[in-house]
């Protein structure tokens, strides 16, 4: 009988977690997942479950930076393999997550076999990378001694550099319903709009605008969508 290759999910949406490692499951039946949502949980799990031999980490956690979570999993076992699974492909986050020595970079948009795949391969020591990630890293390394004009990022590439770390953290800082506002006022859409759609009352908006306004360091609209560019979360 196959021995089983253990994986840990760390995804803070229940119904993902659970329909992909079902699907995973059921594809190979060597797969065997434990599911966690948060940093405290995925560390208890695999203190519990040491043989786990992967971690699929969403980087995109409520209120908890996914990349947080390689790094309190990897005190705990240090050769576990990582492979980062995001909604995001723009270079900040791609660098981001190369940083941390990861093993594997896909992105949700991914069918089931791909994941698979990647699972497979990183489990045998390769190194694997979605068609986007490639490409967008491939234009970061090829655009690196270029410096951006006007707005966040005008000097040097080491203060480029710096400024990008900033607003990434920045960004991180915001709530999950934030960083929704903070996508839908890139949008170009006003507050009346957005607390339509979201079913929540102008001022509760208003409030969560201002809050994003501070945590981010943005004055104005254009700051904010040149910020959201920046970031990936606007294509």
């Amino acid at each position: 009988m196959q021995s089983q290759l253990k994986i840990l999910f760390v995804d803070d949406h229940p119904g993902l977690r659970d329909s992909l490692s079902y699907l995973l499951e059921h594809k190979n039946p060597s797969f065997k997942f434990y599911l966690a949502g948060d940093i405290k949980s995925a560390t208890v799990c695999l203190k519990s479950n040491n043989d786990i031999e992967i971690a699929l980490i969403d980087l995109n956690l409520d209120g908890e930076d996914g990349l947080d979570v390689i790094d309190a999993i990897r005190t705990i076992k240090k050769d576990i393999k990582i492979i980062v699974y995001t909604m995001f492909n723009d270079p900040l986050h791609i660098k981001k997550s190369l940083q941390k020595n990861i093993q594997g970079f896909i992105t949700k948009d991914s069918d089931v076999s791909e994941v698979e795949k990647t699972i497979l391969a990183v489990e045998q020591g390769s190194l694997i990378y979605c068609k986007e990630a490639q490409n967008l890293l491939y234009e970061l390394l090829n655009n690196s001694s270029k410096s951006s004009s006007g707005g966040f990022f005008t000097g040097s590439e080491s203060d480029s550099d710096e400024n990008l770390d900033v607003l990434y953290k920045n960004y991180r800082s915001l709530t999950k319903k934030e960083q929704e506002v903070f996508l839908l006022l890139a949008k170009k859409m006003d507050v009346y709009e957005i607390a339509k759609s979201m079913n929540k009352s102008v001022k509760t908006i208003q409030n969560k605008k201002t809050i994003i306004f501070q945590k981010m360091n943005i004055s104005d609209r254009l700051e904010l969508v040149e910020a959201a560019k920046l970031l990936g979360v606007l294509l």
